[in-house]
């Protein structure tokens, strides 16, 4: 049974288990936090609840909300006992899903002006998130957060997400402001700044290199996928 789980099973019994929600809530959820970790259509949300809940992970109730019926769902001691399971397993290695960096590798195929498109939107999308965020920050500090009880947690979560956002913004900014310097996308007169660029990295290094770096061990080993 635990076999045929996935992460995404694992981050809506992970949900449930804070307290029931409907199908709709959890895909609000969903918005507000897991997509940043654990990007997945709104529909593989909707099917794995149907899944879980076949299962016998979780548990589905109807309510009535006015004359509107609605599913609540609610984790089982069968969906507490996999997620139990699940917590004491190795986690899956760092990764990050981050188009627009595969966009900045192959740049010099497209044009100036598309590669600064890309920034922008990233920039805009960072600020748009920080906004965002800095609302969430408020909801929890004047106790309206459906989670409030959990804010011991959950304000752990907020601390990762905005200094990870305020790492996008800052980097899209100067890079952004590096290639609207250029005159175009070609290595010309721009590599030894950037081997100065790289000089300055805030990361320790080794005195010499032989041979070509190996990304370590736990990031060769396979991801859980789904």
């Amino acid at each position: 049974m635990t076999a045929r789980l996935t992460t995404t099973s694992y981050a809506v019994l992970a949900q449930v288990a804070v307290r029931p929600w409907s199908t709709y809530e959890l895909a609000q959820q969903r918005v507000r936090y897991f997509r940043y970790v654990w990007p997945r259509a709104e529909s593989a949300i909707y099917r794995e609840v149907k899944r879980l809940s076949s299962m016998g992970l979780l548990e589905a109730k109807k309510e009535h909300v006015g004359k509107r019926a609605r599913t609540v769902y609610s984790i089982t001691e069968k969906g507490r006992e996999a997620l139990r399971a699940w917590l004491a397993t190795p986690v899956s290695p760092f990764a990050m899903d981050f188009e627009a960096m595969i966009r900045l590798f192959v740049a010099p195929l497209g044009t100036k002006d598309e590669i600064i498109a890309t920034l922008k939107l990233v920039l805009n999308d960072a600020r748009e998130m920080l906004r965002f965020s800095g609302e969430v920050k408020q909801e929890f500090l004047e106790g309206m957060a459906v989670t409030q009880d959990q804010v011991y947690i959950r304000a752990l979560a907020v601390d990762f997400f905005i200094s990870l956002l305020n790492t996008v913004e800052a980097w899209a900014q100067r890079t952004l402001d590096e290639i609207e310097s250029w005159d175009d996308l070609s290595p010309d007169g721009k590599n030894e700044r950037a081997l100065e660029k790289l000089r300055e990295l805030p990361v320790p290094t080794p005195g010499s290199i032989e041979t070509t770096p190996v990304p370590p061990r736990t990031q060769r080993q396979r991801h859980r996928r789904a």
